[in-house]
């Protein structure tokens, strides 16, 4: 640790280089980066944070004459007061990324480096940056629904071993680490944060009326919303099934289901929405910038996933008082209380999704009994203070351990 370093500590600041992938530019990662340095910087008695984000970026991921997610998460930053360096890379492992990897953290000397994919992992780890600044790698969970997400899932096996910190967004996460051989007192948990939003919440029948009639719902028909990468993991098409059984038991009641997102399985839940005769009733309006509009037009939230963390799609249908129905699995369960704030079903079961959406839409007592209690929550317990606080807290335990490291060195 230099001399550099330790002035930090007497500064009250932390210098940190995050390192994103170019496909997490756009996801809930860096939208969480992003609100954590504006409300870091709002909070007494904890270190300020100088970070600056380190992103690949590829010469043919550039569309001439458009502006790409690339150049819109810059401008995000920028407006968010964050640095954004571009590393150039041909392809997905181009060697040439660990030179510019070892430059950029000799000219900004930061006090700490941290990684968000086993991308990241894997190239902090191979440099060997990791033996020079203290590393943090945070842990969102693996998927397997592309080719190569197999091969970057087993990279953490190596990569992982070498952080100072791991923090990861469930305690489901972290037993499945500890199984891995990652020691326990080396894995933080931390939980997503939304910032609840303002006006009237829970949405009057009023307010849900127009706000059905401005996406073109019929005010009649009661809205299943369901938001997130269309894949197998995510469990959408089951809500096809859902849906197919709810109308059996229950004719007289229109539903509509509104899948928001693109993803590798439209194709296949749209191919079982027809098969069952409920294309008309099953909607995919692909990937929205703006989700807000859709959970506003919401009878209820559905999150029928086979794996979950710490889901922003959770948080955020609570934060507009939605009530939710969701499968109780990863982190879901740690964060929810079924029948106080949300109800909690099995995966893999349409029919136990299918009663649970039917009971809410149903007894309006209940959902809106769930959606304050649930917006309480948020607002109590996820709230982005308190995720700043937490990781501020955890900051600065990874510092102060390496600057005490350092000092018993130079004492050696």
């Amino acid at each position: 640790m230099t001399d550099s370093k330790s002035n930090a500590a007497a500064r009250g600041k932390i210098r940190i280089l995050a390192v994103l992938e170019g496909t997490t530019v756009v996801s809930g990662v860096s939208k969480n980066i992003l609100q954590f340095c504006r409300v870091a910087r709002t909070l007494e008695n904890y270190p300020l944070i100088d970070l600056t984000i380190a992103t690949f970026e590829r010469p043919q991921q550039r569309v001439p004459g458009s502006v790409n997610s690339i150049e819109l998460f810059v401008e995000a930053a920028r407006q968010s007061g964050v640095k954004v360096h571009r590393i150039p890379e041909g392809f997905r492992f181009d060697a040439r990324i660990l030179g510019h990897m070892r430059r950029l953290t000799e000219r900004l000397k930061p006090d700490l480096i941290q990684t968000h994919a086993q991308k990241g992992h894997f190239l902090v780890r191979l440099s060997a940056l990791c033996k020079t600044v203290p590393w943090i790698a945070f842990h969102h969970g693996y998927t397997e629904t592309l080719w190569h997400s197999p091969i970057q899932n087993q990279m953490d096996r190596y990569s992982l071993p070498a952080a100072a910190r791991i923090v990861t967004v469930s305690g489901d996460f972290k037993r499945g680490l500890v199984s891995r051989g990652i020691p326990e007192e080396r894995i933080s948990v931390l939980h997503n944060a939304v910032q609840t939003p303002g006006g009237k919440v829970p949405m009057d029948l009023e307010g849900l009326r127009r706000n059905k009639q401005a996406l073109g719902i019929s005010e009649k028909e009661k809205v299943v919303v369901a938001v997130g990468r269309l894949s197998r993991e995510k469990g959408q098409i089951d809500l096809v099934y859902a849906l197919n059984h709810l109308r059996r038991v229950r004719p007289e009641m229109i539903v509509r289901v509104v899948l928001v997102g693109d993803g590798p399985d439209g194709r296949k839940i749209l191919k079982a929405a027809e098969s069952l005769g409920l294309a008309q009733w099953i909607t995919l309006v692909g990937h929205q910038h703006n989700v807000a509009p859709y959970y506003q037009a919401a009878d209820v939230v559905a999150i029928p996933s086979y794996s979950e963390g710490s889901p922003n799609v959770l948080l955020e249908a609570m934060a507009w008082g939605v009530p939710v129905v969701a499968t109780a699995v990863g982190g879901i369960p740690e964060m929810v209380t079924h029948g106080e704030t949300v109800l909690l079903v099995p995966p893999g079961q349409p029919e136990p999704m299918a009663s649970s959406i039917d009971l809410l839409l149903s007894n309006i007592n209940l959902a809106g009994n769930l959606a304050r209690l649930a917006r309480a929550t948020v607002e109590k317990s996820y709230s982005p203070e308190c995720r700043a606080r937490a990781l501020l807290r955890t900051y600065t335990d990874v510092y102060e351990a390496a600057m005490e490291k350092a000092s018993s060195n130079r004492i050696l």
